[in-house]
């Protein structure tokens, strides 16, 4: 584990949204030896949100969640080397804004960062995926809505991999995806995927990514009923996104895997 803690400590992870997916998320990265996080949010810390708000206690009410999500992880984090760099953005994205500011963070070396997704956006998720997906940056997607959940990893360098788009072809109608307030979030399904959301993300950045990397593999889990199933779809034919990532990267098949075996 140590070894492995040092190889990704060099990678640098966006985390976009520190709520009840992306505090179990950064917990995670943290776990795994993740020491360069910059966290994008734009909301403050509120009470009703406390329960699956992991990072959060009853002080941060109020405050800046991604101020309060770095003190978190300085303060779990302070004697064990080497030093964190957790870089707090208070910013609200929006879609047309995505490619600049990708660009800007990752300064040409899309290969050394990892980006996870963790809004309660459906709308955002997919423009994160693209314009990731236009810039070369592996990804991971997640999302919660009552007891299940599902955290899918992607790559738009191995085109052998699917993506998000493969197997959730665009966002549903506002109708179809309620807000969280409105159907509910269960607190340890969205810890599960958060923490799920880390290990994939840390698999994409490890020394293995390249033949055991975890592109393409979607996790969907059903709590209530004790299930998580692992879906490692082909990628779609007519899937406009993986047609733009190979005309923008290429990417080459990952050697000794076929997407069935993955």
């Amino acid at each position: 584990m140590k070894s492995h803690a040092v190889m990704i400590s060099p990678m640098q992870f966006l985390v976009i949204g520190a709520g009840g997916l992306g505090c179990p998320a950064l917990l995670g990265l943290q776990a795994g030896g993740a020491r360069r996080i910059t966290i994008v949010d734009d909301d403050h810390v509120d009470l009703s949100n406390l329960a699956r708000q992991v990072l959060f206690s009853g002080a941060d009410v109020g405050v800046s969640k991604v101020d309060a999500a770095r003190q978190a992880l300085l303060g779990r984090c302070r004697d064990s080397p080497p030093p964190a760099e957790i870089t707090p953005l208070r910013r609200r994205l929006r879609a047309d804004d995505l490619d600049g500011l990708l660009a800007e963070l990752t300064a040409g070396s899309p290969r050394s960062w990892v980006v996870l997704e963790c809004s309660d956006s459906p709308a955002l998720k997919f423009a994160v995926h693209d314009a990731c997906v236009r810039a070369g940056l592996r990804v991971v997607v997640g999302g919660v809505v009552g007891w299940h959940g599902q955290a899918m990893a992607v790559d738009p360098g191995q085109r052998e991999a699917a993506c998000y788009r493969c197997l959730f072809e665009a966002p549903p109608p506002p109708e179809l995806a309620p807000a969280c307030a409105t159907v509910g979030v269960a607190g340890p399904v969205a810890g599960a995927v958060g923490h799920a959301m880390a290990g994939l993300a840390i698999g994409l950045a490890g020394p293995h990514a390249l033949d055991r990397s975890p592109a393409g593999v979607c996790l969907h889990f059903d709590l209530l009923r004790g299930g998580v199933r692992r879906l490692a779809p082909t990628p779609r034919p007519s899937c406009v996104t993986c047609s733009t990532a190979i005309e923008l990267h290429g990417g080459a098949p990952s050697p000794d895997h076929s997407p069935q075996d993955r």
